[in-house]
């Protein structure tokens, strides 16, 4: 059971590794090619991938329930799960957003491979992510203002 869980793990950690790295490498050509402004340079120079986190995120989100998920499911709801934090990220999140029902949306699809406790939990796990990571965005507004 272990190694099947260290294998689909690995596996995730592959396949969300290549697709970052192939964004990283388009996206710094493409900030190259369209802005030499200083401030994009030292964002780049910062070091700080908000994809990279976001896709690390949505990794630790599903590890629970990995194993019980099939290497394109897994796949799947990770890629929804990034893109759903990367559409957070772009709109500045409102405070009429129920991110229980936009969970419960993203998880649909594997809801039939789970159990409702791990269903349930799941959805719990990533309302709790979006929300902390929208507040966590709020907070730093009030700051910088």
């Amino acid at each position: 059971m272990f190694s099947v869980l260290s294998t689909l793990r690995s596996l995730l950690r592959l396949i969300v590794g290549r697709r970052r790295k192939d964004t990283i490498q388009s996206e710094t050509a493409a900030n190259i090619a369209t802005t030499g402004t200083p401030e994009e340079s030292k964002v780049m120079s910062d070091g700080f991938d908000m994809k990279g986190e976001i896709a690390k995120l949505a990794e630790r989100i599903v590890e629970p329930v990995a194993a019980k998920l099939g290497a394109r499911e897994l796949d799947n709801v990770a890629s929804e799960i990034c893109s759903a934090f990367e559409q957070l990220n772009v709109k500045r999140a409102t405070a009429d957003i129920n991110f229980e029902s936009m969970a419960a949306n993203i998880l649909e699809p594997i809801r039939p491979t789970l159990s409702e406790s791990d269903f349930t939990r799941m959805v719990d796990r990533l309302r709790g992510a979006m929300a902390g990571f929208c507040r966590g965005d709020r907070k730093q507004d009030v700051t910088v203002q």
